[in-house]
C-alpha cells in the first residue's frame, strides 16, 4: 500500500451512489435514473402553474429550461403521469387543501432523468417548477421512449359494492403470479396489476411502465387460458428467459416473493377473486442482488405509488379499498431514529392514504441481524480511543460499507478522528473528516477506501454519520479497483471535549437467497470480543466491555416511533418450540424510538423443523423458508382480516376511526399471547399463534398412538 488520503469534493449527495460513480469501471450508455421530485410553490399562484409545466415537460419529453442537444430528457409512467392529471383537475375545480402535510405529499411525484441532468456540484440540479428530494442509480439497459400518450390502469366498478375487501400489495423478488393460491378459479386470477420491474421488456403487457412490463388482471387471465402450465406464462411474460436475464428467480423450485405472499394472502381456488384483492411490484434482480440498499430505495417508492394508485382506482370516492402493503426486506445500516430516506419516505406515503383514503398498512420484517456481528456502540470520553477489527472477506464483488452515527454536539468537523490499518499493514491511515469534503484511500493513484462526512440537523436534534467505503476485493464488470481482503482496523479516537458516543453499523452484503453468490457479508470482530452463550454454548455472546453488540440490530428501515401506529408494523420472529423463544436470528432493539418490534409470528416450526411452510413457485408445490419476513405476512395476514372485519370503506373524510384498533393483531384475541418481559427487545409486545383452522399451509404430523 502506498499513498494516503487524498481530498476531493463529492460528486453526488448521497455516499453510496458517490462511490459507486467515482469507482464504476466505465460510462453508461442512455444513464437514466428515478427521481423523487417535489413541486414548488408559483407564489400567489400556488402550485398550478408548476404542475401544468411539469405535464407538460413529461408529455414534450423536454424541460424547458433544458439545453439543446438531447431530444429526450424526462418522462414518466402512465400511471404517475394520470396521477398528475387528476391533480391538477382538483385544483382547477377548486379543492383547497390547507393542510400542509397533504400539500406536501401530493405536490411529490416521480420522473426519469439522464443522469448528467440530475447533478451539479455534488449537489441536486433542482429545476425552476420542482425540487429533486432524491435520485435513485443508473438503471442498467434502459432506453426510454418519447411517451405516447396515457394508459393508466383502471378498474370495471364490482357489480356488488363489498365493503369487505381488503387489497394485499406485496413488493418483493420472484412473485409467481400465476401460482394457484393466487386465483379465484382455474383460468381467474386474484392478481389485479403486477410491475415486474427488469429493464428489459417481455412479449406480454402494455407500455404503462417505462421500465420492466406491467400486466393486468385481464392478461394474466388471458394467459391462464392458453397456457397448460405456470412455467409456461412465465416463459412467455420473459421471466424465465436465461439468455437474456441475469438470474431467473422463477426458474427456480422456492422464490422468496412467492412464499411471502402466500403467507400474506393465499387461499385454495373459489376463495372470491375480488373479497382479498392483489397488488404486486416484482423488484428487478440487479436491487435484491445489492443488499447495500443503492438501489434499492428508487425501485421500493415507485412500487408503493404505484400499488397505492391501483388500490384508489379500485374504489371509488365513497368506497375506498383499505390495503395492507408487505415488504419483506431490510437493511443494516442507518441512523436507526426513523430519518432514513426510504423509511421516512415509506411513513408519508402510508401516514397520507391511512388519513385521507382509507386504512393503510405497511408490515416489515424485524431483520435477521442478531448474530451477523455488525453492529458496535462506543461510549468515549474525551481524548479516549476504541477500536474493533473489520473483517472483509476474499472473493467479494462488492463494496462494503460501514457507517458511524455519532450522538453527541455537532460540527462541521468530525468530534472523532478515524485511523483505518490494511491487513498486513503495521501503521493505519489517520483522518479527522470535515463535512462537504470525500476523502479517497489511493493506492497506485486509484481509491480503494473512502470517507464520508455528514451533519443532519433535524428539529433541535443533530447527528453526524462518517462513511466508510471499501471496494470489492475480487474483480467483477462494474468496479475497477480492488481493496485487500483480512482484517481491516477501525479505531476511533474522541477528540472533542465533550463525551461521544459511536454507533457502528456494517451494511448488509449477503447475496440473497437463489442468487449467484457476488457478495460476501462483512462483520466486525476482536481477539475479546466474545464469551460462551448460556443458550447455544458455543462462543457467540459479545463479551462484557467489547464494543460488539447484539443490540441496536433492528432494519434501519424498520426503526420509526410505533406511534403513531400507522407508519410501520415491525415483525420479529418467533420459534414454535416451549415458551415460543425468540428465533436465533431474528433482530434485537432497542434503537432510538424503538423498544423493538411491535410483535411477531412463528417463523420456525421447531429446532427439528426449520421455517414455516408456504407455496413454492409451481402450483401445487410447498416449500419451507424462515426468518422475519416470513413471519411479518402472517401478521400482514391478520391485518387484511382485522379490517375486513370492520367492514371499511369509509369515506375518506370519516378516517379518525384509523387507531391502534386497526393498526395490528388485537392483543386480546384467543390466538395470540404475551411476550415475557425478556424476549421483548426481539419479539415486542405480543405473539401471533396460525390457528389450525386458518388458509395458511400447515406441516402435518401422525396422530399419537
Amino acid at each position: 500500500m502506498n499513498g494516503d488520503w487524498q481530498r476531493s469534493a463529492p460528486e453526488r449527495p448521497d455516499p453510496y451512489l458517490d462511490w459507486e460513480y467515482r469507482t464504476r469501471r466505465a460510462e453508461i450508455a442512455d444513464p437514466w435514473c428515478s427521481v423523487q421530485v417535489q413541486v414548488r410553490q408559483a407564489g400567489k399562484k400556488g402550485h398550478l402553474p408548476n404542475l401544468c409545466r411539469l405535464l407538460k415537460a413529461v408529455e414534450d419529453g423536454r424541460q424547458d429550461d433544458d439545453g439543446a442537444g438531447i431530444d429526450l430528457t424526462i418522462s414518466m409512467t402512465d400511471d404517475e403521469r394520470q396521477h398528475l392529471k387528476d391533480t391538477i383537475e382538483r385544483i382547477k375545480n377548486g379543492e383547497d387543501v390547507k393542510d400542509k402535510f397533504k400539500i406536501r405529499i401530493e405536490m411529490q411525484f416521480f420522473i426519469y432523468r439522464l443522469e448528467p441532468l440530475i447533478y451539479d456540484r455534488g449537489n441536486y440540479r433542482n429545476s425552476a417548477f420542482y425540487e429533486i428530494l432524491s435520485a435513485g442509480p443508473v438503471i442498467k439497459g434502459l432506453g426510454l421512449n418519447k411517451p405516447d400518450g396515457s394508459d393508466p390502469i383502471l378498474f370495471p366498478p364490482p357489480a356488488v359494492v363489498d365493503t369487505g375487501r381488503v387489497a394485499i400489495g406485496v413488493i418483493d423478488d420472484g412473485i409467481a403470479f400465476a401460482h394457484s393460491r393466487f386465483r379465484s378459479g382455474p383460468q381467474t386470477s386474484r392478481v389485479h396489476a403486477i410491475w415486474l420491474q427488469e429493464a428489459e421488456r417481455g412479449k406480454i403487457g402494455d407500455n404503462g411502465v417505462l421500465f420492466g412490463q406491467r400486466l393486468r388482471r385481464r392478461e394474466i387471465d388471458a394467459l391462464l387460458k392458453v397456457c397448460s402450465s405456470d412455467d409456461d406464462i412465465y416463459r412467455q411474460v420473459g421471466l424465465t428467459d436465461f439468455g437474456r436475464n441475469e438470474y431467473n428467480p422463477l426458474a427456480a423450485r422456492a422464490s422468496h416473493g412467492t412464499h411471502t405472499l402466500d403467507l400474506a394472502s393465499g387461499f385454495p381456488q373459489g376463495f372470491p377473486a375480488d373479497r382479498r384483492p392483489i397488488f404486486a411490484v416484482q423488484l428487478p434482480s440487479e436491487a435484491t442482488i445489492d443488499t447495500s440498499g443503492i438501489t434499492l430505495g428508487s425501485y421500493v417508492l415507485q412500487g408503493v405509488r404505484a400499488i397505492m394508485l391501483w388500490a384508489n382506482a379500485l374504489g371509488d370516492d365513497k368506497h375506498r379499498v383499505p390495503l395492507v402493503i408487505n415488504f419483506s426486506y431490510g437493511l443494516l445500516a442507518g441512523p436507526k431514529d426513523g430519518t432514513q430516506y426510504l423509511e421516512g419516505a415509506l411513513a408519508d406515503l402510508i401516514h397520507y392514504r391511512n388519513k385521507y383514503i382509507a386504512h393503510t398498512r405497511l408490515v416489515m420484517p424485524a431483520g435477521n441481524s442478531y448474530r451477523t456481528r455488525a453492529a458496535a456502540r462506543m461510549e468515549l470520553k474525551p481524548s479516549a480511543r476504541e477500536t474493533v477489527d473489520w473483517m472483509v472477506s476474499p472473493d467479494d464483488e462488492t463494496a462494503n460499507f460501514i457507517e458511524i452515527w455519532l450522538d453527541g454536539k455537532a460540527d462541521k468537523r468530525s468530534p472523532v478522528e478515524v485511523t483505518l490499518t490494511l491487513p498486513q499493514e503495521r501503521s493505519g491511515h489517520t483522518i479527522r473528516p470535515e463535512a462537504g469534503i470525500m476523502y479517497a484511500l489511493m493506492s497506485d493513484g486509484r481509491p480503494i477506501a473512502g470517507v464520508y462526512y455528514h451533519v443532519f440537523v433535524r428539529g433541535r436534534k443533530t447527528r453526524e454519520r462518517i462513511m466508510l467505503a471499501i471496494n470489492p476485493t475480487v474483480r467483477n464488470e462494474d468496479c475497477r479497483d480492488l481493496a485487500p481482503s483480512g482484517r481491516w482496523n477501525v479505531l476511533i479516537r474522541n477528540r472533542a471535549k465533550h463525551p461521544v458516543t459511536a454507533h457502528l453499523y456494517v451494511q448488509r452484503d449477503d447475496t440473497p437467497f437463489g442468487y449467484p453468490r457476488g457478495g460476501r457479508q462483512s462483520r466486525l470482530d476482536r481477539k475479546d470480543a466474545y464469551e460462551q452463550d448460556k443458550d447455544t454454548g458455543d462462543y457467540r455472546e459479545p463479551a462484557k466491555g467489547c464494543p460488539i453488540t447484539h443490540e441496536e440490530t433492528l432494519s434501519s428501515i424498520a426503526t420509526c416511533s410505533p406511534s403513531p401506529p400507522d407508519h410501520a408494523i415491525v415483525v420479529g420472529a418467533a420459534e414454535a418450540s416451549e415458551h415460543y423463544p425468540p428465533a436465533d436470528y431474528t433482530a434485537s432493539g432497542p434503537t432510538q424510538l424503538r423498544a423493538g418490534p411491535d410483535c411477531s409470528a412463528i417463523a420456525d416450526d421447531g429446532d427439528a423443523h426449520r421455517g414455516v411452510l408456504a407455496a413454492g413457485t409451481l402450483s401445487g408445490t410447498v416449500v419451507a423458508m424462515n426468518g422475519t419476513s416470513v413471519a411479518a405476512p402472517r401478521i400482514a395476514r391478520e391485518v387484511a382480516n382485522g379490517l375486513q372485519a370492520m367492514s371499511t370503506g369509509a369515506h375518506a373524510g370519516k378516517m379518525e376511526r384509523g387507531k391502534r384498533e386497526a393498526s395490528a393483531v388485537s392483543t386480546s384475541g384467543p390466538m395470540t399471547i404475551q411476550v415475557p418481559e425478556p424476549y421483548k427487545a426481539r419479539l415486542g409486545n405480543f405473539l401471533l399463534l396460525p390457528e389450525e383452522n386458518d388458509d395458511t399451509l400447515k406441516r402435518r404430523y401422525p396422530a399419537s398412538p
